[in-house]
């Protein structure tokens, strides 16, 4: 199971994004970063803080990954879901 990101930890880091690290077996502090790549950490930050609707979306292919061997009957199950749903909000969408 996944843990939780701790106190203090980036949203990067609690989404896993994979981003290029300096070391491949310590990780990288702000004084051994550099300059672009901090950039690009803030950016990407900025971007998911304006995007909540990306975290959802990164949250639930994270789960379907892990229910990979399900998938013969679970996206099925998913799609026939979404088409009742979507049909239901559109009779209702209808005007009488």
């Amino acid at each position: 199971m996944n843990k939780p990101p701790t106190t203090g930890a980036s949203l990067l880091d609690a989404l896993r994004l994979p981003l290029p690290r300096l070391g491949a077996n310590q990780p990288s502090t702000p004084a051994t970063t550099p300059a672009w790549q901090r950039q690009l950490q803030a950016i990407a930050e900025v971007q998911l803080a304006r995007f909540p609707f990306l975290i959802q979306l990164r949250a639930v292919w994270r789960l379907l990954r892990e229910e990979r061997p399900d998938w013969p009957w679970l996206l099925p199950l998913l799609a026939i879901v979404f088409i009742r749903t979507y049909r239901r909000e559109r009779e209702r969408m209808q005007p009488r």
